[in-house]
């Protein structure tokens, strides 16, 4: 069966060495526990680097724009014209600083690998494949449905997001919350994509009641001691693979 989380990761890296012009600025990035994306590496010279964008910190916008993951934030940067100076909002050291970031033209694929040829076979194979924009959040990783998804998890139009993931340990887990989950509420207040699961999670309080979908029944599962990140120096691990805009 293919892999389609594999996919997207390799489109997400591969796609600026097909266009040229292809905005490009410098950094790994990876999805974190609250919005945005945190930096966990800048590339010398790059224009990340110029503008004075640093590891640790957490990009929160892109050209006014919210980032909520590393699917997203490849795409803004990709679709950015070469040389167009953005606002780039990052949080540091507990507060938001604001760089100017004038993108560039994306390294050249090394001599020997075209990836072009990959790209128009996957995508003439499964022309149906839609970004699946994930959000971590509280030990939480949810992914978008697609209509034939929710048709097979037993819910209505529009509706609900995917659990991808639950942190081990985390107040999500200890809850019964389970991968394969779908998640249509979030005290009481409907949801049909990742972002609005984001929206909800961040306005909760301590605790936050899910409504889910298991077996194409729905139930509801409480959530006790839901916290919000510590403010303090970044010390938790970030289990998502870091993802290269190029």
């Amino acid at each position: 069966m293919f892999n389609v989380r594999f996919f997207m990761v390799l489109f997400v890296v591969a796609t600026p060495s097909f266009g040229q012009d292809a905005g490009w600025i410098g950094v790994r990035v990876a999805d974190q526990p609250d919005r945005g994306v945190l930096i966990r590496a800048v590339e010398p010279n790059s224009a990340a680097a110029k503008a004075g964008l640093k590891s640790e910190d957490v990009i929160v916008t892109f050209d006014k724009q919210d980032v909520i993951g590393v699917v997203q934030f490849a795409r803004l940067v990709r679709e950015t014209p070469v040389g167009r100076a953005v606002e780039v909002k990052v949080q540091r050291d507990n507060r938001e600083e604001t760089f100017q970031v004038t993108t560039e033209r994306a390294p050249k694929t090394p001599v020997g690998i075209d990836l072009s040829d990959l790209r128009d076979r996957i995508m003439r194979q499964m022309p149906d494949i839609r970004p699946s924009i994930s959000v971590s959040q509280y030990g939480i990783r949810v992914d978008s449905l697609t209509p034939q998804l929710r048709e097979f998890f037993g819910v209505g139009a529009n509706e609900g997001v995917l659990v991808a993931s639950v942190e081990t340990d985390s107040a999500a887990a200890k809850a019964g919350l389970k991968a394969g989950d779908v998640i249509t509420a979030v005290d009481a207040k409907r949801i049909s994509t990742p972002q609005d699961f984001s929206h909800e999670m961040r306005s909760a309080g301590s605790t936050v009641t899910l409504t889910i979908v298991r077996d194409k029944q729905e139930r509801e599962i409480q959530i006790e001691g839901v916290a919000r990140r510590p403010t303090g120096p970044r010390r938790e691990r970030i289990n998502s693979s870091g993802v290269s805009v190029l």
